[in-house]
């Protein structure tokens, strides 16, 4: 489909956490020959995974079920233990992610499509806890899809909920085919297909200032704080607002001041939203066990007439993803195929590195749940890296009460400036 085709530049690569708190041998804690039977297990209910990809003349990809698997690897790292990577004593108070950021952890598959579509390294540390990492191309996974089939691995055991790989649901009904052609941008969507294709792409251009990024901890109580101050002043069109737009709204404030950022200066808010649920009433549950790429991009730009409060900026977030139906799903997927069909004209118009601001929820998809036997349950999950000034990911913690982790990287001299202006604690 045209959305997951749009997102072959990107990669979803993660890295799960695991503590050998029982001082297990390394032969004895996640043991490799039974990772490596499960995996393979567990490959046959992802068939696409094993496969390899192919791109015609106008961008779109096609998996081939070629059964040539995944590139897996396992590494060790004899001299460090997993508090250099992870502070365990102080979970609830963050970390820095600057040792994960510096260390090989992965193997990240190639966005040209070439090779191997899924990359998995298994890194055994001095105390025999496991660093696990899996790399993907984009059009292939999303966070719930990731999640999904991790599970599926830890468990050893048939799928209970099968994947489902049919892409009709979200396409035009054939007598609606000829609409394609006629489409213009739909509002909120960020690919826009008229950009010059010479331009840099905001997801990946390159940092030429050092980033300090840290995983910032907030608790249930500090959120419901944050929550009721943000529904103070919500207009009645809004019903509620959830732990994501209040936490969203709130970091654009921390960030523009860090930043030195005026709000007034067409600043867009970029989200991505997990479109599944959408058609559930439309289709069937099935379609909540879809596996491929299904986050829908989305922004709106805040008003340039006045100062944005965090009230403001919270509807407006919520606004932006809360009337998406399955009606407008399907015809953001069309838009990106529309005229010539050509779908490497879609090309995110925003500013990740200078101007804009963009928040990626992973919360919800069970990502935490992944327990190989004796492994227990990984005390983190987040990126393999993070080095994007204004891109952060909103993340479940190991508390498992609701509580959130933020992971975001800041440019040195914002970043002493955030923590100067205390901001980012206000509602502890």
């Amino acid at each position: 489909m045209a959305l997951e085709s749009s997102a072959k530049p990107f990669l979803v690569s993660m890295i799960w956490i695991y503590s050998n708190t029982a001082n297990l041998s390394k032969d004895d804690f996640m043991p490799s020959d039974q990772l490596q039977i499960t995996l393979a297990d567990t490959l046959n209910y992802f068939p696409i995974l094993a496969g390899r990809a192919t791109e015609d003349t106008k961008g779109n990809v096609t998996m081939h079920l070629t059964n040539e698997g995944v590139f897996y690897t396992e590494a060790e790292c004899p001299n460090q233990t997993l508090d250099y990577f992870i502070p365990r004593t102080f979970l609830d108070e963050g970390f820095d992610y600057e040792h994960i950021n510096m260390s090989d952890l992965d193997v990240k598959v190639k966005t040209d499509l070439t090779g191997p579509c899924m990359s998995i390294q298994v890194t055994r540390l001095k105390c025999n806890s496991v660093i696990l990492s899996i790399s993907a191309s984009h059009c292939l996974t999303d966070a719930a899809s990731m999640s999904h089939f991790i599970n599926i691995w830890a468990s050893g055991k048939p799928s209970q909920k099968m994947p489902m790989f049919d892409k009709t649901f979200i396409l035009y009904p054939t007598e609606q085919q000829q609409r394609i052609n006629s489409l213009t941008r739909p509002k909120n969507c960020v690919f826009n297909r008229n950009i010059n294709p010479s331009s840099d792409t905001p997801f990946i251009e390159a940092q030429s200032q050092r980033v300090i990024s840290k995983v910032y901890f907030f608790s249930v109580d500090e959120l419901n704080n944050l929550k009721k101050e943000a529904s103070k002043d919500i207009s009645k069109l809004v019903d509620y607002i959830s732990t994501y737009d209040a936490l969203y709204a709130h970091m654009i404030l921390v960030i523009a001041a860090a930043t030195q950022t005026s709000l007034t200066d067409n600043i867009k808010i970029l989200l991505s939203l997990n479109g599944r649920s959408r058609f559930v009433s439309c289709c069937s549950p099935a379609v909540l066990n879809y596996f491929g790429s299904f986050p829908f991009w989305l922004y709106g730009e805040i008003p340039s007439d006045r100062e944005p409060t965090l009230s403001s900026l919270a509807e407006l977030i919520h606004e932006m993803y809360s009337k998406q139906t399955e009606h407008t799903l399907r015809e953001y997927n069309a838009y990106l195929m529309s005229g010539d069909g050509d779908t490497n004209k879609n090309r995110a118009d925003g500013d990740l590195i200078n101007h804009d601001f963009y928040c990626s929820s992973w919360r919800k998809e069970n990502l935490l749940n992944a327990n190989f036997g004796n492994s227990g349950f990984p005390i983190y999950s987040g990126p393999s890296d993070h080095l994007y000034p204004r891109y952060f990911a909103m993340m479940d913690t190991y508390a498992r009460d609701e509580s959130v982790n933020i992971i975001l990287g800041l440019r040195e001299q914002d970043y002493e400036r955030m923590v100067q202006q205390n901001m980012l604690h206000k509602y502890r």
